[in-house]
């Protein structure tokens, strides 16, 4: 796969997660003012910000590429920040998950967590890929 290419992907996939974020977030607005309570409105956000938080990190791990390019130690950097921050925002949503202990807010951050689990995945294999590449330069 081309960098380009690559990058045309990650760019796709971080517009559909900010279709979702928009989505959830209508969902919560919703049920915040439909009064229907704090447990789906925890599930709702919860998500929101699992997904706003894979669109930013694949619109960082297309920087990522195109960085890499001219400077592949700080495109690697770059990997290396987004696989932290996915981590982070994992134990986030699992936490609040956890602390609420109702289903629905359980729901909420599982779906919140598994697309970021996945670009913690991502993140590591570009970085992979990316060092790679430098080394047959």
């Amino acid at each position: 796969m081309t960098a380009p290419h690559r990058a045309r992907l990650l760019v796709s996939g971080a517009a559909a997660a900010a279709i979702a974020t928009d989505v959830l977030l209508a969902l919560l607005t919703a049920v915040l003012v439909g009064g229907r309570g704090g447990s789906p409105a925890a599930a709702y956000g919860s998500a929101a910000f699992g997904a706003a938080g894979l669109a930013v990190g694949l619109l960082v791990l297309a920087r990522a590429g195109a960085v890499a390019r001219t400077d592949a130690a700080r495109g690697r950097a770059l990997c290396i920040r987004c696989c932290v921050c996915a981590l982070v925002a994992v134990l986030a949503v699992y936490i609040v998950g956890y602390l609420t202990r109702a289903a629905a807010p359980i729901w909420g951050s599982m779906v919140a967590g598994v697309p970021l689990i996945a670009l913690v995945g991502l993140a590591a294999r570009q970085r992979v890929l990316l060092q790679v590449r430098a080394a047959h330069r």
